[in-house]
């Protein structure tokens, strides 16, 4: 089998979400399991879809996506450069399969050229527009951000059709897609974790500590660390003063790095090379998000390494998870506030659900079991010319 995996960057070494899925779908595909065993080889090869802009061309890019029903997000990532070497790619060695790495990336595929045409959706994105836009308060944002949402609409639509399979990560944007291209062409993979890598260990946990790990620079994470800080953190110190808050992961904003500053029990520390060292340590393990669609493989990390966890519901939005089984779920400050205070202050009650999250995840969100079911597109490329 030959593919072609259109991506945003190299997954390797996968430090963050995004990159850890392409990772392990890579390996799967060149592994040839499933309905390529006993394949002599597995060629998938890596297109580069994100070719960088300067200023200049970003800000016309900008300016032209006001008048255009294509999103500034996908316009930017849109470049004739990307689809010709497809193309070449194509002619040169013809392929059985192209993945296309999201949305953002859809217009750079050539659908004249042969093999079957998978668009691997991590998110729903005019899910994520749309619930940005509805926080915003600064005006121009908001109304930015709902035009994207418009687009992305129009622009789902469109593309999805196009496309011979959709891949969903979760049974929530599944049904979102099928409600528009039809039930027979929407493959659910879910999100997976390593389970040898986030083993629960024996790190000496630390009393009264909260973590958050992932990709700090991504909106999302940040709108939630903000709130976090500023509605709930305040709330939990009232009854635990000397609660400590670890923000790990890569690009901070100065709006998190002033966290920090204005908080000394507050530690954001960047990049770190191996997250499982404050996971392990902490009492509880927070997902704050307000903004966001897909699944999110912190979760997951987290349960993986028995961590009691409270999240918001869109945090833990297309898992199969139950409140107070496998983690707490709380949309309200107040709500999440006490959640927290119960879980700093009841042992008992963290290795209950750190059990049952760990048991869940080597149930259902195994690595090595998640893209089985990608056997119904997988078969179908062995059967292109």
């Amino acid at each position: 089998m030959r593919a072609i995996f259109l991506v945003r960057d190299n997954p390797s070494p996968p430090v963050n979400g995004y990159k850890k899925r392409n990772y392990y779908l890579v390996d799967y595909l060149k592994k040839g399991t499933g309905p390529l065993r006993g394949s002599v080889s597995n060629d998938v090869a890596l297109v580069n879809g994100e070719l960088k802009k300067n200023i200049i061309q970003k800000v016309i890019i900008f300016i032209s996506s006001l008048l255009s029903l294509v999103p500034f997000s996908v316009k930017i990532r849109t470049d004739n450069k990307v689809r010709q070497e497809i193309r070449q790619r194509c002619k040169e060695n013809p392929v059985d399969l192209i993945i296309c790495d999201g949305i953002h990336r859809s217009l750079n595929i050539p659908f004249d050229v042969t093999g079957v045409k998978v668009l691997y959706e991590h998110n729903i994105e005019a899910t994520i527009a749309g619930r940005y836009a509805r926080l915003e308060r600064n005006i121009f944002k908001k109304i930015f951000a709902y035009m994207e949402y418009l687009k992305f609409k129009l622009l789902q639509k469109k593309m999805w059709g196009k496309f011979n399979y959709c891949i969903a990560c979760s049974d929530v944007d599944k049904k979102a897609i099928e409600a528009v291209v039809g039930e027979e062409r929407v493959i659910t993979v879910n999100n997976g974790v390593d389970l040898q890598y986030f083993s629960p260990g024996s790190y000496p946990v630390e009393a009264n500590t909260l973590v958050y790990t992932g990709q700090i620079g991504w909106y999302p994470n940040e709108d939630g660390l903000v709130y976090f800080s500023e509605q709930i953190l305040p709330v939990v110190k009232k009854i635990v003063p000397e609660v400590k808050l670890w923000i790990v992961g890569d690009r901070p904003s100065a709006r998190i790095k002033s966290l920090a500053q204005r908080d000394n029990n507050i530690l954001v520390t960047g990049f770190v090379d191996d997250v499982r060292e404050f996971m392990g340590k902490a009492s509880v393990y927070i997902v704050p998000l307000r903004i966001g669609s897909g699944t999110r493989l912190k979760i997951l990390e987290a349960m993986s390494m028995r961590k009691a966890i409270v999240t918001t519901s869109v945090g833990c939005e297309g898992l199969e998870v139950k409140d107070a089984e496998h983690l707490l779920i709380r949309d309200n400050p107040k709500d999440f506030a006490q959640a927290v205070i119960e879980l700093l202050q009841d042992e008992g009650l963290r290795l209950k659900l750190g059990e049952n999250g760990r048991r869940l995840v080597e149930e259902k969100y195994d690595w090595k079991v998640v893209f089985k079911s990608l056997g119904t597109v997988l078969g179908q490329s062995e059967k292109c010319p």
